[in-house]
């Protein structure tokens, strides 16, 4: 119960913009974090370690219903706001010390706006990060 967040499953085609929109009751606070695909020739490589980009994006639900307060879409506002800077402060630049010890190579590096989805039965914030790693072979 002290959890807020809930990762989505992706189970079938892993469509969790159209699941969340179907299944608004259990939506709330739902996350998806995929990587935007996109692959290229590593910039830095010794052919046993690989310097290597990603960009995750962060795709979290909330329903259009009054769950986050009497004042409805204000509220709901107000929810998104305060859980976006709380994935931006995990991370963004400000979780660097997430990527310390057990995962010293990886690096954040760019971040975007939030940006916000309106659905029909759900509205969505989505974040996304950029990082470098190094990989070895």
């Amino acid at each position: 119960a002290g959890v807020g967040f809930r990762a989505y499953r992706n189970e079938g085609g892993a469509d969790f913009q159209a699941w969340a929109e179907a299944n608004p009751a259990g939506c709330r606070r739902r996350f998806q974090i995929r990587s935007a695909g996109g692959t290229f020739t590593p910039p830095v490589s010794n052919t046993d370690v690989e310097e290597h980009q990603v960009t995750l994006t962060v795709l979290v639900a909330y329903p259009t219903t009054g769950r986050d307060g009497a004042a409805q879409a204000l509220d709901r506002d107000d929810t998104m706001d305060a859980d976006a800077f709380q994935i931006d402060k995990a991370l963004g630049m400000l979780g660097r010390a997430n990527f310390s010890g057990a995962y010293p190579d990886a690096c954040w590096i760019e971040g975007s706006p939030v940006n916000r989805i309106d659905g029909e039965s759900a509205t969505f914030i989505e974040l996304a990060f950029t990082y470098i790693y190094q990989r070895t072979r």
